[in-house]
């Protein structure tokens, strides 16, 4: 596999675009094995996924290297509804190639995303089960110090994008080239339905399923990737749909200009967001601002904005949908 040029690296990670697809389906793993037509369909079923939000599509890329080859490793996961777990035995003892078969289903229809009230209300029941589609990298040759910048990088990610959710399982797929970093950030290998069913396969496109329930986790120390998800507790804001999404996307880039294109909103429509977000902040907990922001009604908006950015950014939990009842 080709190594990127020597050069001085700038790693960074933020949410998968529209734009970044072309180069996803280049990144996509042997081990899916997908069909024709379904490895076709992806493109607009991604764009889809991304515009529904509820879900994890996060680009790690190398901003020092040409854009067309800057995405070093990408990764997908989602929420999957109670009727979905027991359909693949995600608890259980399932049959391999799940993510591929999780694809056609949702492809075909017979696998509806999520709703954000039904996250909302499986995160407050502490019953929310997150599934990870797949995780690549542009090389994953673990001799090589550039890649393992980027799997440090990965890891990072994976935290940053799952963490704050009330979990109460996570499962994922990958291929046999995948074990030592999965195992490693805390996922075992759990056994599928028939040890013999990829007998026969190549190598390259036999998978192993990983997973981790909240029992699991919480009986270990903290330490490992996969343990770190499970950490929890009540948002306190609860913070709408659309206030979730501007706060999501500020936290990567918190510039007007981006923040007017992605979330296809007027300046009027941003300024009345991040209003709503203040007012339920101050609602909530009247001192947060304190005396910082300060009288000068130039400097109360971005001084307020940067506020409630760290915030959310050490506690991500205020991000995710929590509906009680």
């Amino acid at each position: 596999m080709q190594r990127p040029p020597t050069h001085l690296p700038r790693f960074r990670y933020r949410p998968t675009t529209v734009a970044d697809l072309a180069q996803g389906l280049e990144l996509l793993p042997a081990w899916l094995d997908l069909e024709p037509d379904l490895r076709a369909a992806l493109p607009m079923l991604w764009e889809r996924l991304i515009q529904a939000g509820n879900l994890s599509m996060m680009s790690m890329e190398d901003a020092a290297l040409p854009a067309h080859q800057r995405i070093q490793a990408w990764g997908i996961s989602m929420p999957v509804a109670t009727a979905t777990v027991e359909a693949f035995r995600l608890d259980g003892r399932p049959d391999p190639h799940l993510s591929r078969r999780i694809y056609r289903a949702m492809l075909d229809g017979r696998l509806p995303v999520m709703t954000d009230r039904e996250l909302g209300v499986a995160n407050a029941r502490g019953e929310l089960v997150l599934f990870n589609l797949h995780f690549s990298m542009r090389n994953d040759d673990l001799s090589d110090a550039y890649v393992l910048g980027v799997l440090n990088m990965a890891h990072e990610v994976f935290r940053f994008g799952h963490r704050g959710f009330n979990l109460r399982a996570m499962y994922y797929e990958g291929g046999v080239r995948d074990e030592p970093y999965v195992t490693a950030a805390g996922f075992p290998v759990r056994p599928y339905a028939d040890p013999a069913a990829q007998d026969g396969l190549p190598p390259e496109h036999r998978t192993l399923f990983f997973g981790l329930t909240r029992e699991e986790a919480r009986a270990s120390l903290p330490g490992s990737t996969a343990r770190h998800i499970f950490e929890h507790q009540p948002p306190l804001f609860r913070f709408s749909t659309s206030q979730r999404r501007l706060l999501w996307l500020a936290l990567f880039d918190d510039s007007d200009e981006h923040l007017l294109q992605r979330l296809e909103v007027s300046v009027h429509g941003l300024k009345k967001l991040w209003r709503g977000i203040y007012e339920r902040v101050e609602s909530r907990m009247p001192d947060f601002f304190g005396a910082s922001v300060g009288e000068d009604e130039g400097k109360r908006g971005p001084e307020k904005r940067r506020q409630v950015l760290a915030h959310v950014r050490q506690r991500s939990e205020e991000l995710r949908p929590w509906i009680e009842g």
